[in-house]
């Protein structure tokens, strides 16, 4: 049996209380770890829930920040449009295309 003390990707770390980057580098170590192998079949098993445990939120944490853009950015337009027109103050407008989905497929995900 397989026993890493100082592996960081700690099950009993909730990835709740983790912010988007931290718990994206410890889906990435799950991952490095799964696919080199040598771990019993229940320490695979939890690493897996675990890891789409961190999937799940950073998801969360990505829908998030798409909401407040996309709130940033339509309340921006609304009073853009409802100000006088200013020749050069004005910044571009920017196209509603250049935001995409980060992650919409799990067939993507490391593992």
């Amino acid at each position: 049996m397989s026993t890493d003390n100082a592996d960081s990707a700690n099950p009993s770390v909730n990835p709740e209380e983790l912010g988007f980057e931290d718990a994206f580098r410890r889906l990435a170590e799950i991952a490095e770890r799964m696919e080199a192998g040598g771990l019993t079949l229940t320490e695979a098993t939890a690493r897996y829930e675990q890891g789409m445990k961190l999937v799940q939120h950073c998801n969360q944490l990505l829908d998030s920040a798409e909401l407040e853009i996309t709130t940033l950015r339509d309340n921006y337009q609304r009073s853009a449009a409802s100000q006088p027109a200013q020749d050069s103050d004005e910044p571009p407008y920017v196209e509603e295309e250049l935001y995409e989905e980060v992650v919409e497929d799990e067939d993507e995900l490391p593992f």
